[in-house]
């Protein structure tokens, strides 16, 4: 079982705080700037997907449902991304290919996490006791149309393979990869787009994982 304690959620963030945290994975050495993100949405629609994303997000905890359900349609329509309102994602999400990506209303992300194109996280499993949705903690990496099922937790900067299922907890910087997911291989915890390796900042993998 991996624990949730390693989860940086969006409380205390704004809008713009959640934005440019996006724009930082695209362009981690630069300051990030309103001119910044519309240069990078002329060029890549997962920019657009995280405006989406940010301003869905916001409106929902505002209190404003409607306007957040309206969103997701825009998101739907522009990206080919649906993002249930409800769901709360860290600071830094990355999501270069953003068309076919599903986010559930339950779903919980950490800071710095990336995903892949068609990925579907937060899909609720309804005959386990209690339900749940799964949570994505930080730096992990969600390859393409990976699913995750029900409540299962993906540990910091884990590596979730393209087309795998994953029905059972993620150890942190696990490789997985299969249907259903199993564990080949042990990762060093770079974030995708800077580069940059925080192995001094985490320390090392729970053995027990390895």
């Amino acid at each position: 079982m991996t624990g949730t304690e390693h989860l940086t959620g969006s409380e205390g963030l704004a809008f713009r705080d959640l934005v440019f945290s996006d724009l930082a994975r695209y362009r981690p050495n630069e300051k990030p700037t309103w001119r910044g993100v519309l240069t990078r949405c002329l060029s890549n629609p997962g920019m657009i997907a995280s405006l989406i994303l940010r301003a869905q997000q916001k409106a929902f905890q505002a209190g404003h449902v409607r306007a957040a359900f309206l969103l997701r349609t825009l998101g739907m329509v522009l990206v080919s991304a649906d993002f249930v309102p409800g769901m709360d994602v860290g600071p830094g999400l990355l999501m270069p290919h953003p068309n076919g990506v599903v986010i559930g209303n339950g779903l919980r992300v950490g800071a710095n996490v990336t995903f892949g194109g068609g990925v579907t996280a937060g899909v609720k499993q309804p005959d386990v006791e209690g339900g749940g949705f799964p949570v994505i903690c930080d730096g992990a990496i969600i390859l393409a149309n990976a699913v995750l099922v029900g409540p299962v937790t993906i540990g910091r900067h884990a590596q979730v393979g393209a087309n795998t299922v994953v029905l059972s907890d993620v150890p942190e910087m696990a490789v997985m990869f299969g249907v259903p997911a199993r564990k080949v291989a042990v990762r060093k915890p770079v974030i995708p787009g800077s580069y940059e390796d925080v192995s001094d900042e985490i320390g090392p993998a729970d053995p027990s994982a390895i």
